[in-house]
């Protein structure tokens, strides 16, 4: 099953959602953030272009964190005026292995678009574009951001669901799982520290059924990355899906934290 069982085996937490971990690396500049996989029988290219006319010899910093938050990965690379450069993963690790996914991010003062080609055997299965962020809370004492993505595990079909914490500080937040009927079947506090993933299996927790499809809804008090990965009865990788936009924003006045 590739990498679904052995998350579910408890690489992260799967029913309970509560994590305490060390502090990952603070950087400067924008940030451009997304997922990677570089698991057995996974591989992930990134391609990384200079959207400006302005060429330099230090265009962007990468860094590659594993499911723990540990860096496993840091280069440096130039760009001229307009130009793409792709980088694959699984070569610049030294020893990628099953904990060799979660959070990529690159560091740039130019402007930059950024993507993300994940891969299964030999074919590439999604596709995730990325830019800098367009919106940002700061100063505006937003108190909670909502998150939601489509789920099923029917047994023609299952989700696997992250949520990782791009930010150097942590993020506190609730799950919400609901079925196809809108019976609501999870609602669990979490905290992520930065850098740091939560890996959710809904068969993992539920039996698998007809019904149990529907929505994942997520509060966080910081902007998170909603990642859904989507596999067929033979668990083969159908698609990847990131969510790094809230579809609401609750402010401060309006109401506490989760």
């Amino acid at each position: 099953m590739n990498r679904v069982a052995p998350k579910a085996l408890g690489v992260v937490a799967v029913a309970v959602l509560v994590m305490n971990i060390s502090l990952g690396v603070a950087v400067h500049g924008a940030r451009y953030s997304a997922y990677y996989d570089c698991t057995p029988g996974r591989t992930t290219a990134l391609v990384v272009t200079n959207a400006s006319d302005l060429p330099s010899e230090t265009a962007y910093v990468l860094r590659a964190y594993d499911p723990d938050g540990t860096l496993l990965l840091e280069t440096t690379g130039a760009l001229e005026e307009y130009e793409s450069t792709v980088l694959f993963l699984n070569d610049l690790m030294a020893e990628p292995d099953e904990l060799s996914w979660g959070l990529v991010q690159v560091e740039s003062s130019l402007l930059l678009q950024m993507a993300a080609w994940i891969g299964e055997r030999d074919s590439w299965v999604a596709i995730i574009n990325t830019a800098r962020s367009a919106l940002s809370t700061e100063g505006l004492g937003i108190a909670r951001q909502w998150y939601s993505i489509n789920y099923a595990s029917t047994g023609q079909r299952s989700t696997a669901i992250t949520l990782i914490n791009p930010n150097d500080e942590p993020a506190d937040g609730m799950l919400y799982v609901y079925d196809a009927n809108g019976a609501a079947l999870d609602e669990s506090r979490f905290t992520i520290e930065p850098k740091r993933l939560i890996y959710f299996l809904p068969e993992a927790n539920y039996e698998a059924s007809d019904d149990l499809w529907g929505l994942i809804d997520v509060q966080s008090t910081l902007p998170i990355l909603l990642v859904g990965e989507y596999f067929d009865e033979s668990t083969a990788l159908l698609d990847v899906e990131l969510i790094d936009t809230p579809y609401y924003l609750r402010s401060e006045d309006a109401g506490g934290a989760p």
